[in-house]
């Protein structure tokens, strides 16, 4: 039996589709898609669920109306096993009129007539369980989070001398996808090489593992520069990938005093940082105002445009500010 290979010939096929999408190139694209009654395209409204030709010409009718778009790819993947391929991505959408988008996009391909055609396409909207369930589902960054001010660890050794600490929760984005795209063994693997790879970048810049449990982390900087400077390390090594296999994390961070005030620190600092985390999108690190106030003057670090946001359990809102590099 053949083997599931990565595919640079149909991750190529997914940006060429891009491309000729943006040209309005239709006829190139119908090309690209199935003529099969068995072809099935799913878009992001609940009504567009469509076989054989119809979903792919509904949606260049939208195309039109939009004015056009275009794609920036983020995270393309790509496997092959014999006839049959499938492709992902997300993409940042970017509409005619100026609107962009964060979209997910799947397609399984196969060989017809000599060549890649997709014969299912899916493309939605990425939203959060709260959007979408209703509430917020647990997370390993919630059970740190919880345990942490229950057992209120030492975090002393990673103070600055005026005794504020900078802490930064993490973790991997999908874990329970690659759980179930990798298996128990090759994950296990994974999380540990991972885990020496946070473990190895905190202690480079002088922090120190308060927590973790599963995927997720929780560390303690001396200083929102080093805490910074750890992160977007920590999240470029991890974006390498794990034996060609893209991984990518998200984080959050915030500073508060550990010394002086240990029942603020537990009861606020730390439940900010891990509500931040867990509104990073992946490959995302995600500053509080505190955080970004500190650094700024720094000149060493960029942010991305701030966005106000609600944090679980927390009154008030918080801008938070994406740091770019």
């Amino acid at each position: 039996m053949a083997d599931v290979v990565p595919s640079e010939e149909l991750r190529s096929f997914l940006l060429r589709l891009y491309s000729v999408w943006e040209a309005q190139e239709f006829e190139a694209l119908r090309e690209m898609f199935s003529t099969g009654a068995h072809v099935l395209v799913i878009g992001t409204d609940p009504n567009e669920w469509w076989t054989g030709s119809d979903g792919l010409e509904v949606w260049i009718l939208q195309t039109r109306e939009l004015g056009g778009f275009s794609f920036e790819p983020s995270r393309t993947t790509a496997y092959c096993i014999g006839n049959v391929g499938w492709v992902a991505d997300e993409p940042l959408v970017t509409l005619g009129n100026g609107v962009e988008v964060q979209m997910r996009v799947t397609a399984v391909l196969v060989i017809e007539r000599g060549h890649w055609r997709i014969a299912h396409w899916h493309a939605s909207i990425a939203q959060t369980n709260e959007e979408s369930a209703g509430l917020s589902l647990t997370t390993s960054i919630d059970k740190i989070e919880r345990s942490v001010r229950d057992d209120r660890p030492d975090v002393r050794p990673a103070s600055a001398p005026d005794g504020t600490v900078t802490i930064v929760f993490s973790d991997i984005e999908s874990s329970t996808v690659l759980l179930d795209r990798l298996g128990d063994t090759e994950f296990l693997r994974m999380l540990a090489w991972h885990d020496r790879i946070v473990c190895d970048t905190a202690e480079e810049h002088r922090g120190f593992v308060v927590k973790s449990q599963g995927d997720g982390f929780m560390l303690a900087f001396p200083s929102a520069a080093f805490a910074l400077r750890a992160s977007l390390v920590m999240r470029d090594r991890i974006a390498e990938g794990f034996d060609g296999l893209p991984i990518r994390i998200r984080a959050g961070l915030h500073s508060g005093e550990a010394i002086k005030h240990d029942d603020d620190f537990y009861g606020r600092t730390v439940v900010i940082a891990a509500r931040i985390s867990a509104l990073a999108l992946g490959g995302e690190i995600l500053a509080s105002d505190l955080v970004y106030a500190l650094a700024r003057g720094l000149g060493t670090f960029t942010f991305g445009n701030p966005r106000t946001a609600t944090l679980k359990g927390l009154d008030g809102s918080f801008d938070l500010h994406p740091v770019l590099g």
